[in-house]
């Protein structure tokens, strides 16, 4: 069980890096699918999501890969992510870590190398004392990259997830469970090897950025 009692929970809903995953990444890169970078991207996704205050979760799919990923990341909390499609399985981890007695839930990708503790920190004080707010962080395709509640919102069903009108939808789906939604500031999570570049550009990405510079040293100069 997760210890979720004492302060609000951000869950970082992942893939076990061994289990594949960001096929449009390594299409975008010409390069076969490498759990390094996957790894990468997740131990990042980590440390910017370590907001004081804060407990973090990583949420794993599949269910019997979380010693996999615990291995990976000694001393954060590691749970499974039910089965079902990507709604289901959000709004599983949010309900599982109120019943637990988190006060507040933010879910996110494994996706963001380049997130601050201060993003997290934001879209708490969003909410803070109001059960009415969903905080949502536009992803610049058309998604979002975080997603808070002080409860389980009525969000999770029938959004396409995946296509340019999941921000959308989920914004008029909020609005029909009677919530007021706060946007952050808009982030690119990481598909593409423009993505890539850009998040290691911010100086943030430290074991994303070690990746790309072990991939140049293997391409050698051009």
């Amino acid at each position: 069980m997760v210890d979720a009692s004492s302060a609000p929970v951000v869950a970082i809903l992942t893939r076990a890096p061994s289990s594949g995953g960001k096929t449009r990444l390594f299409t975008s890169l010409g390069l076969p699918g490498d759990p390094a970078l996957l790894t990468a991207l997740l131990l990042d996704t980590v440390d910017g999501a370590a907001a004081p205050g804060v407990h973090r979760v990583i949420a794993v799919t599949p269910a019997e890969a979380c010693d996999e990923v615990r291995r990976l990341t000694a001393g954060v909390a590691v749970m499974p992510q039910p089965d079902g499609d990507l709604g289901d399985r959000m709004r599983g981890v949010m309900a599982a870590l109120f019943e637990q007695g988190a006060p507040a839930v933010a879910l996110i990708g494994s996706d963001l190398p380049h997130l601050t503790p201060a993003t997290i920190a934001e879209a708490f004080a969003c909410m803070a004392g109001d059960a009415g707010t969903l905080v949502l962080g536009p992803a610049d395709d058309g998604g979002y990259y975080l997603i808070a509640a002080r409860r389980v919102p009525g969000v999770f069903i029938g959004i396409e997830w995946g296509s340019a009108g999941a921000l959308a939808q989920t914004e008029a789906a909020a609005a029909r469970d009677g919530l007021t939604v706060r946007r952050l500031a808009p982030m690119s999570d990481v598909d593409s090897a423009a993505d890539l570049r850009r998040a290691c550009a911010t100086g943030r990405a430290r074991r994303t950025s070690a990746w790309m510079s072990v991939q140049a040293s293997r391409a050698g100069p051009r």
